[in-house]
């Protein structure tokens, strides 16, 4: 209950950040310095929030150098942070 608590203060619909910013893609044939950055997309298996095709379009259109997925929902560091970070430490 405490863990819902907290998750309903601290998160949001949607970044705001996120409907501004810029990523240099493949398909649009920008080059930035963003391209030269190790990434990593943790799927998230049981995720209502952004769906399956959801998910793969994004690794699609900006692929990442690995895809981990994780049988979680939305907030794997609500619901599995101990897996969460093995993941990110994985994959330094």
């Amino acid at each position: 209950m405490q863990d819902s608590m907290l998750a309903s203060i601290l998160l949001r619909p949607f970044p705001a950040v996120l409907q501004t910013a810029r990523f240099g893609c493949v398909d649009d044939g920008v080059k930035s310095p963003v391209n030269a950055v190790h990434r990593v997309y943790i799927k998230t298996a049981n995720d209502r929030t952004l769906k399956a095709e959801q998910q793969d379009a994004m690794i699609h259109r900006w692929p990442p150098r690995k895809v981990m997925v994780m049988d979680t929902d939305h907030s794997p560091f609500f619901s599995a942070p101990d897996h969460l970070l093995e993941l990110i430490l994985k994959s330094l």
